[in-house]
């Protein structure tokens, strides 16, 4: 009883001493809180006050916040970036791999983007504020292209515009420099005075054009390009002074254009004349003086600087006006007027098949960069793998996912910016290789400017998205106590992400490599094809005239340059306008007889003279060929293919109206289909005599073909052509010599595309073997499982392969889907080889398994010779 008594006061007096702790801890936390409240509402009565006392601070204060924030935040990516050098540094095989793979990949598309630029983006070089600088030109629809202005509808225009401060006009030809010979040329343009003054071209030596320099009467001028200086004269700055001859005329030289000017048409050795010298170079032909007084002769090119506070559509709606207002008054129809920079590819330059090549690079150079992506996205998450427990980490110390994701992507781009600027490196190659190919600078400024260093930072950004994105966002999507514990099912789980990168470098380069097949085919089939005409012992001689006759005195050259032929009994001869494996065809509108204006349709007629077909071997169908009796009727000849529009009769003794409003022209032969229009398909084709009503030479000689074995036939035409007209150049060219030309031009698409697609298949090999090393390291202890079972070699080997065989598989079958929509783009350049060339498309399987067997050869002798024992331990 007393124990429990005792017991009992001892329980209380504990209970009272704990209560008297417990009041006094209330009883300062109270205090404390108490003394706190005061302080905030101090704190908060002196901040009103002060807010009221002067806003100025509160301003202060807001931009202080912000910087308080800003900083935090600029140094929070200063440490991601070291952290991703530090990462990348850790592990230089992959770092390695991943920079060559971009480096290539994105090199390739810079130096494409910087040939781009030359032709499309940077206008004229050496030109002061070219971007004022305007080229000024018409519109004709007949022929889809642009053209250039009459003499006197120029100095309307100069006199009249006001929002182009200053128009030049500019005229190319070729003129006989010093003592060139026989077949020599040199390139020349004739301008106004004031054209190198409104351009603000800088002068190397002496000085430009003066005013009054253009106008007939003055003293003969010159100025050289600077390369025509280096390589003519030597680069002696004391020829400015000094007389040189051009077209045995004395010219004295009066300055030297700086390094960086090339002209409207590239960095070319060019001498640069007056306009007044066009009739002094031709003194015996009327025509100059037309062409400078007549509003019907054609052509001078026109180019200005655009006034002050001028746009361009401000100066092509007064260069309309003004020039509707001159044709009116000259009775020349209107058309349309175009007012461009001075690109080089610009209005008719910008020709259909210059874009169809540009587009179908764009094309390729895009698939070799995403193979590119898809590799090193594949290598990222092989990377992520053994990334797992440092992610989950992070995450189980409250990292948000943003926050990883953002660390992942920052070491994504910190290897895409070092991957482009290897590659804006790269793009320093194209003006080298154009050199060492052709011996000459390229026609425009291929130098890298803020263009391709800005593309470069695109392609960066871009690459590191499609590369690291997914990557990221896989290797944060698991379970925090998975990932400590660093489980490989994490990564596991999602594994047809890497599968699918992998069927998108198949694809790719399946696309690659069977585009680059057809095209191989393509020219093997084109070396063999049968031209329908004969080859060899057949030459093209060119004649060049340091300026253009008209088309009466076209004819007569023709004329005298035949009689002399058959004075010398060259065996066989004849004038074309456009030669076969040429670089010039001409295309009309036609329609036959008895048909309506809507059903004109675009055919290439070739004039020609008599004894063509039997230059080139083609044999007479039907009808007969033409004689020297028909230099002035209006009849024609067709082939084969034109032959064909009249299905129920022949075509001879019908007709056919050349553009609108023309006459009817009887057919009076029909010859064998072949290609002396294009080594493409064979297409309808018109032949009609020189000397008729329709010519398309226009003010240009045609050229001539003869066929012979004697060796001196070459001297013999050229100085029967040089008899005829003292300042002709001729250049002689056998027809065997173009086929090879042509031949090897053919050759550097498929080259091109070869490389493309090795480059491409060299890429997919190396993300297939990633992906079987993955797929080894990830099941080794499910082999180990097997071969602990019994499972033999064979069994282990099907195990690996058939993990990525519907990957593989998968790219494959998409992969040639996309080759067969790629075929028919190709399909001009095939030459008769089928789009769906079973050769082609089994040879790239064929590759294809090659790579894929050379991919998992490590990987599966890996797997092989896996210890079961250890395997079972394996973490």
């Amino acid at each position: 009883m007393i124990e429990r008594l005792l017991r009992r006061v001892r329980y209380w007096l504990r209970s009272r001493r704990e209560d008297a702790a417990l009041r006094e801890e209330l009883e300062f936390h109270h205090a404390m809180k108490q003394q706190e409240l005061e302080r905030e509402g101090m704190d908060a009565r002196n901040a009103r006050l002060a807010a009221r006392r002067d806003l100025g601070n509160a301003t202060l204060a807001r931009e202080t916040a912000r910087a308080v924030w800003i900083w935090p935040w600029l140094d929070s990516v200063k440490q991601d970036v070291s952290y991703a050098v530090r990462s990348l540094r850790r592990q230089p095989g992959f770092t390695f791999v991943s920079l060559i793979v971009l480096g290539i990949a994105i090199g390739l598309n810079t130096s494409f983007f910087t040939v781009f630029a030359g032709l499309a983006i940077r206008p004229m070089p050496g030109v002061a504020d070219a971007g004022r600088v305007v080229t000024v030109s018409g519109f004709n629809p007949l022929v889809r292209a642009v053209n250039g202005f009459s003499f006197p509808e120029y100095e309307f225009l100069a006199s009249q515009s006001r929002a182009i401060a200053g128009l030049v006009a500019h005229r190319p030809m070729s003129i006989r420099l010093q003592t060139e010979s026989v077949g020599k040329s040199t390139g020349a343009y004739l301008v106004t005075a004031n054209y190198f003054d409104v351009l603000g071209v800088r002068m190397e030596h002496g000085r430009r054009f003066q005013p009054g320099e253009d106008r007939r009467g003055s003293q003969a001028v010159a100025i050289l390009s600077h390369e025509l200086w280096q390589t003519r004269f030597g680069g002696d700055a004391a020829i400015v002074g000094r007389q040189v001859r051009v077209n045995g005329l004395p010219v004295t030289v009066v300055g030297i254009l700086s390094r960086d000017f090339g002209g409207p048409e590239g960095s070319a050795s060019r001498i640069w004349l007056p306009f007044s010298m066009q009739p002094l170079l031709r003194p015996n032909d009327p025509f100059e003086t037309q062409m400078l007084e007549s509003a019907q002769h054609c052509c001078v090119n026109v180019a200005g600087r655009l006034a002050t506070g001028a746009t361009r559509a401000a100066a092509q709606t007064e260069m309309q006006l003004l020039s509707g207002r001159f044709r009116a008054s000259a009775g020349i129809p209107e058309r349309a007027i175009a007012v461009e920079g001075t690109q080089f590819l610009r209005g008719g330059r910008a020709a259909s098949g210059a874009v169809a090549i540009l587009g179908v690079l764009f094309v390729a150079m895009t698939l070799v960069l995403l193979i590119a992506c898809a590799n090193v996205g594949n290598l990222l998450l092989a990377r992520a793998t053994a990334r797992v427990r440092e992610i989950g980490v992070r995450l189980s110390l409250g990292a948000g996912r943003g926050r990883i994701v953002r660390q992942l992507l920052t070491e994504g781009f910190v290897l895409a910016l070092i991957g482009s600027a290897l590659g804006v490196l790269l793009a320093a190659l194209p003006p080298i290789v154009l050199r060492l190919l052709s011996g000459d600078s390229a026609p425009f400024d291929l130098k890298p400017d803020g263009w391709v260093l800005g593309y470069g930072l695109l392609l960066a950004v871009v690459s590191c998205v499609a590369f690291a994105l997914a990557p990221a966002l896989h290797a944060t999507s698991g379970n925090v106590a998975n990932a400590l514990k660093d489980d490989s099912k994490v990564l596991a789980a999602r594994f047809p992400l890497r599968t699918t990168l992998l069927a998108v470098q198949v694809a790719v380069s399946v696309v690659m490599l069977t585009s680059a097949g057809l095209l191989q085919r393509g020219v093997a089939r084109a070396s063999v094809l049968d031209p329908g005409f004969v080859v060899d012992d057949v030459s093209v001689a060119t004649i060049d005239l340091p300026d253009a006759y008209d088309p009466a005195r076209v004819v007569s050259l023709v004329s005298d340059v035949t009689s002399g032929l058959r004075a010398a009994k060259v065996e066989r001869f004849a004038f074309v306008t456009n030669e076969p494996l040429g670089d010039n065809s001409f295309m009309m509108g036609m329609r036959l007889q008895g048909e309506s204006e809507d059903r004109m349709r675009t055919i290439e007629v070739v004039n020609m003279s008599p004894g063509y077909f039997d230059t080139l071997g083609i044999r007479l169908v039907a009808g007969r060929g033409f004689d020297d009796a028909d230099a002035g009727r209006d009849v024609v000849i067709v082939n084969e293919s034109m032959a064909r529009l009249w299905p129920d009769s022949s075509a001879l003794g019908r007709s056919v109206i050349i553009a609108r409003g023309g006459q009817p022209i009887e057919i009076v032969g029909i010859v064998r289909d072949s290609h002396v229009a294009s080594m493409e398909a064979i297409e309808p084709v018109l032949f009609l005599p020189i000397g008729g009503s329709v010519n398309v030479f226009g003010d240009r000689p045609p050229k001539l073909l003869f066929g012979t074995s004697d060796p001196s036939a070459a001297a013999t035409v050229a100085g029967i052509v040089e008899r005829v007209d003292k300042d002709a150049r001729v250049e002689i060219t056998p027809m065997k010599e173009r086929l090879d030309d042509w031949l090897g031009g053919l050759a550097m698409a498929p080259l091109a595309a070869s490389a493309l697609g090795a480059f491409a298949l060299g890429v997919a090999t190396v993300g297939m073997l990633g992906v079987f090393s993955y797929v080894v390291r990830q099941r080794t202890r499910e082999i180990g499982i097997r071969m602990a079972l019994g499972a033999r070699a064979a069994d282990v080997i099907r195990v690996v392969l058939a993990s990525s065989s519907k990957a593989v598989a998968a790219g494959l079958a998409v992969g040639f889907l996309g080759a067969v929509a790629a075929s028919q783009v190709l399909r001009g350049s095939l030459y008769g080889v089928s789009p769906m060339d079973p050769i082609a498309y089994g040879a790239v399987v064929l590759v294809m398994a090659v790579a894929a067997l050379a991919a998992s050869y490590v990987p599966v002798r890996r797997a092989v010779q896996v210890d079961p024992v250890r395997a079972l331990r394996y973490d």
